[in-house]
């Protein structure tokens, strides 16, 4: 049982968590790696197999630790002063910037490059971030399909100001059974649910129908289920409450998770399976930052800025698997050295590109619009929430990776 050294308050400048910044980059590298078994093939199908089975899990974990996460951390750096129209302001600076760079970047590549064309209402969509509403699933993922966590995410915004009063009205007494019974509702009574939904046109790799994977998987309002645990885990933390194991615990929990997830069925594995161990991932990790009295890897100064570029990156990853292998090899199979090769080539250029988003767009936009203008000469942090990862073009997506994540 472990707790922080002392509960947090709800005046001054929250402790800084570094480990829970560099997590960030470190899944959205998982992400990277499983987007990546659609681009580059491996000549040998056992290589192949391998490698989808060694990644998959994490490309269903990584969208839960990213929800999860942005709930915690929106939670801990929220002061009783915020007003909800500087929430809001900094919140659309903070998504938005990137965001419609890369898509227009996105939609010029597709019609120049790949020859596509697109429907105006499905453009409005993805341009507003209302995308992960609809239904129809190339509306979803039809442009920087990644960008379907930020739909996602533009709901937890809009909701959070009022989720947070009532959060703050829980009795700090209580709030592991509210946490244990929300996370009952999203390992449990979520799958069973979805397992009434119509089951045609049930695509093969993920063994549901589109219906059961857009509500899993892709739906605003379920997926605020796990922001909404972040908000009540950082409370946890906040008011001092006892954790029931270490880091190294939740650690070793979801690496037993992640090799038992597959032989669950289909409805639980994206998202039940792995929803409490990163809870107890992000939660741990808040409470070893704050006992913390020396420098680990997670809290060096390198990883942490990893962590800052964590946004870029989740944007920019699948066109550069999308372009990279057009440009590069299209069409190619991979002896194993090559293909890993390839791997970390597009790995590095996936993170060059997204220093440049970070340094030339991001940074700049949150410092000229992100300031609280009751302080206008303060800079506010580019890192203060997290963003999930996901997916590519129409023209570039199967079923195995669609809408995959933050």
């Amino acid at each position: 049982m472990t707790t922080s050294q002392v509960g947090v308050g709800t005046t001054g400048e929250p402790p800084l968590l570094p480990s829970l910044t560099s997590m960030r980059f470190l899944i959205a590298t998982i992400i990277f790696l499983f987007h990546g078994t659609n681009f580059v093939l491996f000549a040998s199908p056992g290589v192949g197999e391998r490698y989808l089975s060694l990644v998959t899990m994490g490309g269903w974990a990584g969208m839960s630790f990213f929800f999860i996460l942005s709930g915690f951390v929106l939670t801990w750096v929220a002061r009783p002063d915020n007003r909800t129209g500087t929430f809001l302001r900094r919140r659309l600076v903070r998504i938005f910037p990137n965001h419609l760079v890369i898509f227009a970047l996105t939609a010029i590549l597709m019609v120049t490059v790949l020859g596509q064309a697109f429907d105006g209402p499905s453009v409005v969509l993805n341009v507003l971030l209302l995308q992960a509403w609809s239904p129809a699933l190339d509306v979803r993922i039809g442009f920087n399909a990644v960008s379907w966590s930020l739909s996602a995410e533009l709901l937890f915004y809009l909701c959070f100001p009022a989720l947070l009063l009532l959060v703050r009205r829980i009795r700090p007494e209580r709030l592991w059974a509210w946490t244990i019974g929300l996370l009952a509702v999203i390992a449990l009574v979520v799958p069973l649910a979805a397992k009434l939904l119509p089951r045609q046109e049930v695509m093969p790799f993920l063994e549901l129908s589109q219906e059961q994977f857009w509500i899993l998987f892709h739906f605003p309002p379920v997926r605020m289920l796990e922001f909404l645990v972040g908000m009540l885990l950082a409370r946890i933390v906040m008011t001092g409450r006892r954790v029931p194991l270490g880091f190294g615990g939740a650690a070793a929990l979801s690496v037993l998770a992640y090799a038992v997830g597959p032989l669950f069925p289909p409805e639980f594995r994206m998202v039940a399976v792995m929803v409490v161990p990163m809870s107890l991932l992000i939660v741990t990790g808040a409470v070893s930052d704050l006992n913390r009295t020396r420098r680990t890897l997670l809290s060096s100064r390198p990883m942490v800025y990893l962590g800052h570029l964590a946004y870029a990156f989740y944007l920019v990853h699948m066109q550069v698997l999308v372009y990279g292998t057009h440009w590069l090899a299209p069409g190619r199979l991979f002896d194993t050295p090559s293909g890993i090769a390839m791997l970390v080539l597009l790995f590095c250029v996936a993170v060059a590109f997204s220093w440049v988003l970070y340094k030339v767009v991001e940074q700049p936009m949150m410092r000229r619009f992100g300031a609280d203008r009751r302080t206008p000469r303060a800079v506010p942090p580019t890192d203060d929430t997290a963003r999930p990862a996901t997916d590519e073009p129409a023209a570039a997506t199967t079923p195995r990776t669609a809408g995959v994540g933050h």
